[in-house]
């Protein structure tokens, strides 16, 4: 009988210790699902600042985008969505005629965003 007590006992430390390592266990991926996330809404809310900053191209943007542009992780994406708003509003800029409102528009536009890759590519 002591037998059969000792191995039922083991066998209910096994499934004990079985139990806490799954519970750990998910616990861990609970806290790895948890820090994913956020990382994730960091990022979407660093995105969403980048294209505010971009839009309005105002002198306090160019610090919001030096921030995040100079951070080693995000550099090259900010850099490159730079790049290519440039691409664009140079392209609108070339292809407008008319010295009017819209024309300077597009030359603050096109100076702002050569300030803020300069910026960000100087650190």
């Amino acid at each position: 009988m002591k037998c059969f007590a000792l191995s039922h006992a083991t066998r209910s430390a096994t499934v004990v210790v079985l139990l806490l390592s799954s519970l750990l266990s998910g616990s861990a991926l609970a806290d790895n699902d948890l820090s994913n996330n956020q990382s994730e809404y960091q990022i979407g809310f660093m995105v969403n600042a980048i294209d505010k900053a971009i839009t309005d191209a105002q002198p306090d943007s160019l610090e919001l985008i030096y921030q995040y542009g100079t951070d080693s992780r995000y550099y090259v994406m900010i850099r490159g969505w730079l790049v290519q708003e440039l691409t664009g509003v140079q392209s609108q800029l070339d292809a407008h005629r008319q010295q009017d409102e819209r024309r300077q528009q597009l030359a603050h536009k096109v100076n702002f965003l050569k300030q803020a890759i300069r910026r960000i590519d100087l650190e």
